[in-house]
Protein backbone atom coordinates (compact mmCIF):
# COMPACT_ATOMS: atom_id res chain seq x y z
CA UNK A 1 0.00 0.00 0.00
CA UNK A 2 1.28 3.49 -1.12
CA UNK A 3 2.88 5.59 2.08
CA UNK A 4 1.25 8.79 0.64
CA UNK A 5 -1.48 10.89 2.29
CA UNK A 6 -4.66 9.92 0.97
CA UNK A 7 -5.01 13.24 -0.19
CA UNK A 8 -1.70 13.31 -2.54
CA UNK A 9 -3.09 9.56 -3.58
CA UNK A 10 -6.23 10.59 -4.89
CA UNK A 11 -4.43 13.75 -6.65
CA UNK A 12 -2.33 11.96 -8.27
CA UNK A 13 -3.60 8.42 -9.80
CA UNK A 14 -7.22 9.47 -9.71
CA UNK A 15 -6.76 11.23 -12.71
CA UNK A 16 -8.21 7.99 -14.74
CA UNK A 17 -11.43 7.88 -12.78
CA UNK A 18 -12.05 11.90 -13.31
CA UNK A 19 -11.86 11.46 -16.94
CA UNK A 20 -13.79 8.40 -17.09
CA UNK A 21 -16.50 10.48 -15.27
CA UNK A 22 -16.15 13.29 -17.48
CA UNK A 23 -16.53 11.19 -20.38
CA UNK A 24 -19.54 10.24 -19.10
CA UNK A 25 -21.28 13.68 -18.35
CA UNK A 26 -19.96 14.82 -21.31
CA UNK A 27 -22.57 12.50 -23.21
CA UNK A 28 -25.28 13.41 -20.89
CA UNK A 29 -24.91 16.78 -21.91
CA UNK A 30 -24.52 16.37 -25.50
CA UNK A 31 -28.29 14.24 -25.48
CA UNK A 32 -29.24 17.08 -23.89
CA UNK A 33 -28.17 19.61 -26.05
CA UNK A 34 -29.49 18.08 -28.95
CA UNK A 35 -32.55 19.48 -30.08
CA UNK A 36 -32.90 17.59 -33.18
CA UNK A 37 -31.11 14.58 -34.46
CA UNK A 38 -29.13 14.71 -37.77
CA UNK A 39 -30.76 12.48 -39.98
CA UNK A 40 -29.60 8.63 -40.09
CA UNK A 41 -27.95 7.64 -43.50
CA UNK A 42 -30.38 6.78 -46.22
CA UNK A 43 -32.00 3.03 -45.64
CA UNK A 44 -30.93 0.24 -48.03
CA UNK A 45 -34.25 0.55 -49.63
CA UNK A 46 -33.74 4.11 -50.71
CA UNK A 47 -32.20 5.70 -53.09
CA UNK A 48 -29.56 8.08 -51.61
CA UNK A 49 -30.53 10.90 -54.48
CA UNK A 50 -34.61 10.42 -53.35
CA UNK A 51 -33.02 10.38 -49.40
CA UNK A 52 -30.71 13.99 -50.27
CA UNK A 53 -33.37 15.72 -51.42
CA UNK A 54 -35.32 15.11 -48.58
CA UNK A 55 -32.39 15.54 -46.20
CA UNK A 56 -29.29 17.42 -48.07
CA UNK A 57 -27.92 18.41 -44.28
CA UNK A 58 -27.74 14.87 -43.65
CA UNK A 59 -26.10 13.66 -46.10
CA UNK A 60 -23.96 16.14 -45.79
CA UNK A 61 -23.07 15.06 -41.69
CA UNK A 62 -22.71 11.56 -43.59
CA UNK A 63 -19.96 12.10 -45.75
CA UNK A 64 -17.98 14.28 -43.03
CA UNK A 65 -17.92 11.16 -41.42
CA UNK A 66 -16.77 9.02 -44.42
CA UNK A 67 -14.21 11.57 -45.10
CA UNK A 68 -13.03 11.82 -41.51
CA UNK A 69 -13.21 7.73 -40.69
CA UNK A 70 -10.54 7.68 -43.70
CA UNK A 71 -8.25 9.92 -42.32
CA UNK A 72 -4.97 8.02 -39.89
CA UNK A 73 -6.09 6.94 -36.70
CA UNK A 74 -3.55 7.41 -34.30
CA UNK A 75 -5.60 5.41 -31.40
CA UNK A 76 -6.33 2.80 -33.71
CA UNK A 77 -4.50 -0.01 -31.85
CA UNK A 78 -6.49 0.22 -28.53
CA UNK A 79 -9.66 0.92 -30.72
CA UNK A 80 -12.71 -1.91 -30.10
CA UNK A 81 -14.16 -0.91 -33.08
CA UNK A 82 -12.39 -0.79 -36.19
CA UNK A 83 -13.06 1.73 -38.52
CA UNK A 84 -13.88 1.36 -42.12
CA UNK A 85 -13.61 3.82 -44.76
CA UNK A 86 -13.83 4.86 -48.26
CA UNK A 87 -11.42 4.18 -50.93
CA UNK A 88 -11.83 7.75 -52.66
CA UNK A 89 -10.25 6.90 -55.53
CA UNK A 90 -11.59 4.05 -56.65
CA UNK A 91 -15.01 6.00 -55.97
CA UNK A 92 -13.69 8.89 -58.26
CA UNK A 93 -13.04 6.10 -60.94
CA UNK A 94 -16.21 4.66 -60.98
CA UNK A 95 -17.75 7.99 -61.48
CA UNK A 96 -15.32 8.54 -64.44
CA UNK A 97 -16.18 5.51 -66.05
CA UNK A 98 -19.75 5.53 -65.28
CA UNK A 99 -21.34 9.04 -64.33
CA UNK A 100 -24.79 9.10 -63.14
CA UNK A 101 -26.72 11.69 -60.76
CA UNK A 102 -26.37 9.98 -57.45
CA UNK A 103 -22.37 9.40 -57.52
CA UNK A 104 -22.55 12.99 -58.95
CA UNK A 105 -24.06 14.23 -55.93
CA UNK A 106 -21.51 11.97 -53.51
CA UNK A 107 -18.49 13.59 -55.94
CA UNK A 108 -20.40 17.09 -55.17
CA UNK A 109 -20.23 16.10 -51.38
CA UNK A 110 -16.37 15.27 -51.39
CA UNK A 111 -15.32 17.67 -53.74
CA UNK A 112 -16.16 20.35 -50.88
CA UNK A 113 -15.22 18.22 -47.63
CA UNK A 114 -12.09 16.30 -48.62
CA UNK A 115 -8.83 18.11 -47.34
CA UNK A 116 -6.41 16.34 -49.65
CA UNK A 117 -5.75 19.37 -52.02
CA UNK A 118 -4.75 17.43 -54.92
CA UNK A 119 -7.68 14.76 -54.36
CA UNK A 120 -10.03 18.09 -53.73
CA UNK A 121 -9.27 18.91 -57.21
CA UNK A 122 -9.34 15.81 -59.13
CA UNK A 123 -13.02 15.45 -57.43
CA UNK A 124 -13.64 19.09 -58.43
CA UNK A 125 -12.39 18.87 -62.27
CA UNK A 126 -14.59 15.51 -62.74
CA UNK A 127 -17.58 16.87 -61.39
CA UNK A 128 -16.79 20.06 -63.66
CA UNK A 129 -16.89 17.93 -66.32
CA UNK A 130 -20.07 16.25 -65.74
CA UNK A 131 -23.36 17.16 -67.89
CA UNK A 132 -26.13 15.06 -65.54
CA UNK A 133 -28.75 16.56 -63.34
CA UNK A 134 -28.07 17.46 -59.84
CA UNK A 135 -30.15 18.92 -57.14
CA UNK A 136 -30.10 22.61 -56.78
CA UNK A 137 -28.20 22.63 -53.24
CA UNK A 138 -25.49 19.58 -54.78
CA UNK A 139 -24.75 21.81 -57.64
CA UNK A 140 -24.32 24.83 -55.71
CA UNK A 141 -22.40 23.31 -52.38
CA UNK A 142 -19.33 26.14 -53.85
CA UNK A 143 -21.72 29.22 -52.38
CA UNK A 144 -23.25 28.24 -49.22
CA UNK A 145 -23.95 30.64 -47.25
CA UNK A 146 -22.71 30.89 -43.72
CA UNK A 147 -24.80 34.17 -42.55
CA UNK A 148 -24.80 34.30 -38.72
CA UNK A 149 -22.82 33.16 -35.75
CA UNK A 150 -23.92 33.24 -31.99
CA UNK A 151 -21.87 32.79 -28.44
CA UNK A 152 -24.05 30.65 -26.43
CA UNK A 153 -21.66 31.56 -22.99
CA UNK A 154 -21.57 29.51 -19.78
CA UNK A 155 -21.96 31.52 -16.62
CA UNK A 156 -19.02 29.93 -15.19
CA UNK A 157 -16.58 30.32 -18.26
CA UNK A 158 -15.78 27.10 -18.49
CA UNK A 159 -17.41 26.52 -22.04
CA UNK A 160 -18.96 27.99 -25.24
CA UNK A 161 -20.66 27.22 -27.60
CA UNK A 162 -20.57 28.74 -31.31
CA UNK A 163 -23.95 28.28 -33.08
CA UNK A 164 -23.41 28.75 -37.00
CA UNK A 165 -25.81 29.43 -39.40
CA UNK A 166 -25.96 28.37 -42.72
CA UNK A 167 -28.08 27.77 -45.74
CA UNK A 168 -27.98 25.49 -48.69
CA UNK A 169 -28.24 26.87 -52.50
CA UNK A 170 -32.22 25.76 -52.13
CA UNK A 171 -32.37 27.33 -49.12
CA UNK A 172 -32.28 24.71 -46.42
CA UNK A 173 -31.07 25.73 -43.44
CA UNK A 174 -28.97 24.21 -40.26
CA UNK A 175 -27.08 25.19 -37.32
CA UNK A 176 -23.25 23.88 -36.69
CA UNK A 177 -22.47 23.69 -32.68
CA UNK A 178 -19.47 23.50 -31.41
CA UNK A 179 -19.02 23.28 -28.09
CA UNK A 180 -15.31 24.64 -26.80
CA UNK A 181 -13.94 23.80 -23.45
CA UNK A 182 -11.37 27.01 -22.16
CA UNK A 183 -9.66 24.94 -19.39
CA UNK A 184 -6.46 23.72 -20.80
CA UNK A 185 -6.45 26.14 -23.71
CA UNK A 186 -9.59 27.08 -25.86
CA UNK A 187 -10.00 22.93 -27.32
CA UNK A 188 -13.22 21.80 -29.12
CA UNK A 189 -14.60 18.71 -27.10
CA UNK A 190 -18.06 18.61 -29.18
CA UNK A 191 -19.58 19.30 -32.40
CA UNK A 192 -23.21 18.60 -34.05
CA UNK A 193 -25.54 19.58 -36.44
CA UNK A 194 -28.89 20.67 -35.41
CA UNK A 195 -30.99 20.64 -38.96
CA UNK A 196 -32.96 23.61 -38.24
CA UNK A 197 -32.36 27.52 -38.62
CA UNK A 198 -30.29 28.83 -36.14
CA UNK A 199 -33.06 31.48 -35.42
CA UNK A 200 -35.56 28.43 -33.92
CA UNK A 201 -32.73 27.48 -31.50
CA UNK A 202 -32.29 31.23 -30.48
CA UNK A 203 -35.94 31.56 -29.63
CA UNK A 204 -36.45 28.47 -27.80
CA UNK A 205 -32.79 29.23 -25.65
CA UNK A 206 -33.75 30.39 -22.19
CA UNK A 207 -31.35 28.84 -19.52
CA UNK A 208 -30.46 31.33 -16.90
CA UNK A 209 -26.92 30.08 -16.33
CA UNK A 210 -26.45 31.12 -19.99
CA UNK A 211 -25.99 34.23 -22.27
CA UNK A 212 -26.49 34.42 -25.87
CA UNK A 213 -25.35 36.93 -28.26
CA UNK A 214 -24.44 37.36 -31.42
CA UNK A 215 -20.75 37.60 -32.72
CA UNK A 216 -18.88 38.48 -35.58
CA UNK A 217 -18.27 36.10 -38.56
CA UNK A 218 -14.44 36.50 -38.23
CA UNK A 219 -14.38 36.19 -34.55
CA UNK A 220 -15.86 33.35 -34.81
CA UNK A 221 -14.01 31.62 -37.31
CA UNK A 222 -10.99 32.74 -35.58
CA UNK A 223 -12.03 31.06 -31.78
CA UNK A 224 -13.14 27.78 -33.95
CA UNK A 225 -10.04 27.60 -37.01
CA UNK A 226 -7.29 28.01 -34.15
CA UNK A 227 -8.99 25.00 -32.43
CA UNK A 228 -8.96 22.83 -35.33
CA UNK A 229 -5.67 23.09 -35.76
CA UNK A 230 -4.89 20.65 -32.82
CA UNK A 231 -3.70 17.21 -34.17
CA UNK A 232 -5.48 15.07 -31.76
CA UNK A 233 -8.71 14.62 -30.07
CA UNK A 234 -8.64 13.22 -26.72
CA UNK A 235 -12.55 13.16 -26.31
CA UNK A 236 -14.82 11.38 -29.11
CA UNK A 237 -18.70 12.13 -29.04
CA UNK A 238 -21.39 10.39 -31.19
CA UNK A 239 -21.06 13.41 -33.55
CA UNK A 240 -17.36 14.40 -33.10
CA UNK A 241 -14.63 14.03 -34.81
CA UNK A 242 -16.88 12.96 -37.17
CA UNK A 243 -18.52 16.47 -38.01
CA UNK A 244 -15.02 17.84 -38.12
CA UNK A 245 -14.80 18.31 -41.84
CA UNK A 246 -18.77 20.02 -42.36
CA UNK A 247 -16.86 22.11 -39.25
CA UNK A 248 -14.08 23.22 -41.24
CA UNK A 249 -16.19 23.38 -44.46
CA UNK A 250 -18.50 25.69 -42.59
CA UNK A 251 -15.79 27.72 -41.41
CA UNK A 252 -13.87 27.88 -44.37
CA UNK A 253 -16.48 30.28 -45.87
CA UNK A 254 -16.42 32.51 -43.03
CA UNK A 255 -14.48 36.08 -43.01
CA UNK A 256 -10.97 36.00 -41.82
CA UNK A 257 -9.66 38.84 -39.80
CA UNK A 258 -11.37 38.27 -36.69
CA UNK A 259 -10.04 37.84 -33.00
CA UNK A 260 -9.84 34.17 -30.73
CA UNK A 261 -10.62 33.27 -27.50
CA UNK A 262 -9.16 35.98 -25.07
CA UNK A 263 -7.94 33.76 -21.54
CA UNK A 264 -9.58 35.41 -18.65
CA UNK A 265 -7.03 35.20 -16.70
CA UNK A 266 -5.21 38.12 -18.70
CA UNK A 267 -7.19 40.70 -17.22
CA UNK A 268 -7.01 39.82 -13.24
CA UNK A 269 -2.94 39.70 -13.17
CA UNK A 270 -2.05 38.21 -9.95
CA UNK A 271 -4.96 38.27 -8.41
CA UNK A 272 -2.86 39.86 -5.19
CA UNK A 273 -5.70 42.20 -4.21
CA UNK A 274 -8.59 39.50 -4.08
CA UNK A 275 -6.26 37.49 -2.37
CA UNK A 276 -5.34 40.39 0.01
CA UNK A 277 -9.20 40.57 0.97
CA UNK A 278 -9.89 36.68 1.14
CA UNK A 279 -7.15 36.39 3.92
CA UNK A 280 -8.69 39.45 5.79
CA UNK A 281 -12.02 38.08 5.88
CA UNK A 282 -13.13 35.73 8.33
CA UNK A 283 -13.46 32.95 5.67
CA UNK A 284 -9.39 32.90 4.93
CA UNK A 285 -8.57 33.98 8.24
CA UNK A 286 -7.72 30.88 9.27
CA UNK A 287 -5.15 30.28 6.72
CA UNK A 288 -1.41 31.54 7.13
CA UNK A 289 -1.19 33.90 4.50
CA UNK A 290 2.79 34.06 4.25
CA UNK A 291 2.00 30.47 3.19
CA UNK A 292 -0.83 30.29 1.32
CA UNK A 293 -0.74 33.08 -1.02
CA UNK A 294 1.28 31.95 -3.50
CA UNK A 295 -0.71 28.78 -3.94
CA UNK A 296 -4.66 30.66 -4.02
CA UNK A 297 -2.41 33.04 -6.65
CA UNK A 298 -1.19 29.63 -8.74
CA UNK A 299 -5.39 28.54 -8.21
CA UNK A 300 -6.59 31.73 -9.68
CA UNK A 301 -4.69 31.77 -12.34
CA UNK A 302 -5.70 27.68 -13.32
CA UNK A 303 -8.40 26.75 -16.07
CA UNK A 304 -10.07 29.45 -17.03
CA UNK A 305 -7.71 31.81 -15.21
CA UNK A 306 -11.42 33.99 -13.74
CA UNK A 307 -10.76 33.77 -10.19
CA UNK A 308 -14.17 34.45 -9.52
CA UNK A 309 -15.63 31.93 -11.36
CA UNK A 310 -15.34 28.04 -10.50
CA UNK A 311 -17.36 25.21 -12.19
CA UNK A 312 -17.14 21.46 -10.91
CA UNK A 313 -14.87 21.09 -13.83
CA UNK A 314 -12.64 23.28 -13.10
CA UNK A 315 -12.25 22.22 -9.27
CA UNK A 316 -11.45 18.70 -10.75
CA UNK A 317 -9.28 20.12 -13.23
CA UNK A 318 -7.26 21.66 -10.33
CA UNK A 319 -7.07 18.63 -8.76
CA UNK A 320 -5.60 16.31 -10.98
CA UNK A 321 -3.29 18.69 -12.80
CA UNK A 322 0.50 18.99 -12.11
CA UNK A 323 0.96 22.53 -11.99
CA UNK A 324 0.94 23.08 -8.07
CA UNK A 325 4.21 20.51 -7.77
CA UNK A 326 6.21 23.78 -6.68
CA UNK A 327 4.29 23.59 -3.60
CA UNK A 328 5.38 21.94 -0.54
CA UNK A 329 3.30 18.48 0.96
CA UNK A 330 1.65 20.36 3.95
CA UNK A 331 0.95 23.16 1.57
CA UNK A 332 -0.62 20.95 -1.08
CA UNK A 333 -2.61 18.67 1.17
CA UNK A 334 -4.96 21.80 1.91
CA UNK A 335 -5.52 22.92 -1.40
CA UNK A 336 -9.29 21.51 -0.92
CA UNK A 337 -9.84 23.13 2.36
CA UNK A 338 -8.19 26.44 0.73
CA UNK A 339 -10.69 26.06 -2.40
CA UNK A 340 -13.49 24.91 0.08
CA UNK A 341 -13.36 28.44 1.98
CA UNK A 342 -12.18 30.57 -1.25
CA UNK A 343 -15.29 29.18 -3.93
CA UNK A 344 -17.96 30.84 -1.87
CA UNK A 345 -16.32 33.84 -1.30
CA UNK A 346 -15.78 34.29 -4.81
CA UNK A 347 -18.87 33.33 -5.90
CA UNK A 348 -20.53 35.88 -3.44
CA UNK A 349 -18.74 38.44 -5.53
CA UNK A 350 -19.42 37.36 -8.65
CA UNK A 351 -23.19 36.94 -7.71
CA UNK A 352 -23.12 33.17 -8.95
CA UNK A 353 -25.58 31.20 -7.80
CA UNK A 354 -25.92 28.58 -4.90
CA UNK A 355 -26.67 25.62 -6.86
CA UNK A 356 -23.90 26.38 -8.71
CA UNK A 357 -21.31 27.17 -5.67
CA UNK A 358 -22.74 23.81 -4.45
CA UNK A 359 -21.75 21.82 -7.26
CA UNK A 360 -17.77 22.87 -7.45
CA UNK A 361 -18.14 22.36 -3.48
CA UNK A 362 -19.28 18.60 -4.32
CA UNK A 363 -16.46 18.41 -6.76
CA UNK A 364 -14.30 18.70 -3.61
CA UNK A 365 -15.41 15.87 -2.12
CA UNK A 366 -15.31 13.56 -5.09
CA UNK A 367 -11.63 13.88 -4.18
CA UNK A 368 -11.84 14.16 -0.17
CA UNK A 369 -13.73 16.13 1.99
CA UNK A 370 -10.66 18.41 3.79
CA UNK A 371 -11.86 17.70 6.71
CA UNK A 372 -9.39 17.35 9.63
CA UNK A 373 -6.95 18.69 7.65
CA UNK A 374 -4.05 20.57 9.81
CA UNK A 375 -4.68 24.19 8.30
CA UNK A 376 -1.88 26.59 9.91
CA UNK A 377 -2.70 29.79 10.81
Amino acid sequence: MSGLPRSVRVMSHGRRNRKMKQARRDALRAKKRRVDAVPEPPPDDVSPLSFAMENPWGLLMFASEKVEAAKPDPVANWRLDKRTSLDFGHLLQNFRNAPNSESAMLVALFSELLDDEALQQRYRSALDAYNGPLPLWAAGLREVEVHRAVRHSHVLGDFDELWIGARLADGREATCVVRMEHLEDSEIVDADLWVDAIDIHLRRSSNADFTTMDMSLADARAWIERSLQQKFVFRETATWPGCRPLVRWLVGHLPEGGDGYQWSGSAWGSGRALGDEFFGCEAGARFDRRDHLLLLTDLMQSGTGDPLRWSARRVEHVLESSTLHDHSLKVLLEVPALLRAFIPFAHQRSGIRDGLTAEALTALDGSQTGDGLRVAG
